[in-house]
C-alpha cells in the first residue's frame, strides 16, 4: 500500500525558510556579536532595578524611576543593527547568485518566500524586545509589589508586546525590502540606512521639530512615548501606522521582485 505524500502546509514552508536564514545568519561572527550585544541592556537594567530597590530601602525614599521605557529606548538600537545585519543580505544574496528559480521547482510560492524572509528578521527582533521586556516587568512586579499593581503589570506586558510587534515588522520591512530592490548586500544596507535617516531629516527640515514621524526610527520613538508616557496620542497612532506601512511595503517589494525572477 503506497502512502500518499501531502504537500507541506504554507506555515511549514514559511517557517522552514525563516529557520534556514536564521541558521545561516548565526554562522556569521558579526550577527553573533550583534545578538550578544542586544542582551547587554536587559542585564544592565535588571541590575539597576535591584540597585534602586536597595537604595530606596536604605534611604527610605521612593526614587520613582521606572526602567521599562528607558530599556526599550536603549534596546531599539542593538535590535535595529541586528535587523540590518540579518535582513539586508537575505534577498540580495539570492538574486546575486541567481538561485531564486530553485524555489520555483519546490512547493514555494512567492508569498511564502517573502513572508519567510520577513519572519527571519521579525522573529529575532520581536524576541529580543519582548522577552527581556517581559522579564523586567516581572522583576519590577516582584521587587516593587507595594508600588506596582498586578493589573498594571499585565497592561505593561501587553504594551511591550504591542511595541515589539510593530517594531519587529517595521524593521523587517525596512531591511528586507531594500535587499529585494538590489543585488548587493552593501547597497541594500546603504538603502536601508537611508530609510532610517533621510525621510525624517527632510521632514524636520521642512516642518521643524513638530513634524509627524515618517521614518521608522522617529516613528519608534513616538510610539514608545505614547505607550509608556501617555504623550501625544495622535502622533503615537500615526507612528503605529507608519511602522506597519514599512513592514507591508517591504513585504510587497520582496513579493513583486521574486515574482519576476522566481521562474524555473
Amino acid at each position: 500500500m503506497v502512502s500518499e505524500r501531502r504537500a507541506p502546509s504554507a506555515w511549514h514552508v514559511i517557517r522552514a525558510i525563516a529557520r534556514r536564514e536564521i541558521g545561516i545568519a548565526l554562522r556569521r561572527r558579526l550577527v553573533r556579536l550583534l545578538f550578544l550585544g542586544s542582551l547587554v541592556p536587559p542585564l544592565v537594567f535588571g541590575i539597576i532595578l535591584v540597585v534602586r530597590l536597595m537604595a530606596e530601602k536604605a534611604v527610605g525614599v521612593n526614587l520613582g524611576w521606572d526602567p521599562v521605557l528607558r530599556f526599550l529606548q536603549v534596546q531599539v538600537a542593538p535590535v535595529l543593527l541586528l535587523s540590518l545585519g540579518l535582513g539586508t543580505p537575505l534577498v540580495a544574496r539570492d538574486r546575486a547568485e541567481d538561485v531564486l528559480y530553485l524555489y520555483a521547482v519546490r512547493p514555494v510560492a512567492p508569498w511564502h518566500y517573502a513572508i519567510g524572509k520577513m519572519l527571519a528578521v521579525a522573529a529575532p527582533a520581536f524576541g529580543l524586545l519582548m522577552v527581556p521586556g517581559f522579564l523586567i516587568a516581572v522583576m519590577r512586579q516582584g521587587v516593587l509589589p507595594d508600588q506596582v499593581h498586578f493589573l498594571d503589570s499585565i497592561l505593561l506586558v501587553a504594551k511591550i508586546g504591542l511595541a515589539a510587534l510593530f517594531l519587529a515588522v517595521a524593521y523587517a520591512g525596512a531591511s528586507v525590502g531594500p535587499s529585494a530592490a538590489v543585488k548587493r548586500a552593501r547597497w541594500a544596507l546603504l538603502l536601508a540606512l537611508a530609510l532610517f535617516t533621510i525621510p525624517d531629516a527632510i521632514n524636520e527640515l521642512i516642518f521643524g521639530n513638530h513634524a509627524f514621524a515618517i521614518g521608522p526610527a522617529k516613528a519608534s520613538e513616538a510610539m514608545l512615548s505614547m505607550l509608556f508616557q501617555g504623550a501625544a496620542t495622535g502622533r503615537g497612532v500615526a507612528a503605529l501606522a507608519v511602522l506597519l506601512a514599512y513592514g507591508v511595503l517591504g513585504c510587497l517589494v520582496t513579493l513583486v521582485r521574486v515574482r519576476e525572477e522566481m521562474r524555473p
